[in-house]
């Protein structure tokens, strides 16, 4: 019968065990291996750093303003239906539009009458006419 041919880590060396590389199979003394970075034993041939930017990190940004102050008080007016009419008296600054009129508005005597021609005459008091 035949013996088998001897491969490269054939020989007795005393405390050393045979072994073999993850990646391509050969068998090898077990102090001639090296560790990968991934945790796997493999021959000199094959053994490779780490790649130096998976140590990078991110530098944190400082997202707070050196100072702060409270903030203004603004108005902030909501256009109501009323304020929107251009009536006197009920007009917003801002809000009113001219010649609006709101539909349910009740007229209490500061409109003219809605006819052709607006007639802007105003009745005073019989005593003040003299």
């Amino acid at each position: 019968m035949a013996r088998p041919s001897r491969g490269r880590a054939d020989y007795l060396e005393l405390g050393d065990w045979n072994a073999v590389c993850f990646q391509c199979g050969r068998k090898r003394k077990g102090s001639m291996l090296k560790k990968h970075w991934q945790g796997y034993w493999v021959c000199p041939e094959h053994w490779e750093p780490r790649q130096p930017q998976d140590f990078v990190r991110g530098v944190a940004d400082v997202i707070t303003p050196p100072f702060q102050q409270p903030p203004e008080q603004v108005f902030n007016y909501v256009c109501s239906w009323e304020g929107r009419q251009g009536v006197i008296g009920y007009a917003v600054v801002g809000c009113a539009i001219v010649g609006f009129v709101a539909p349910d508005f009740q007229d209490i005597g500061f409109l003219p009458p809605q006819t052709g021609a607006l007639d802007y005459t105003f009745v005073l008091d019989q005593t003040e006419l003299g």
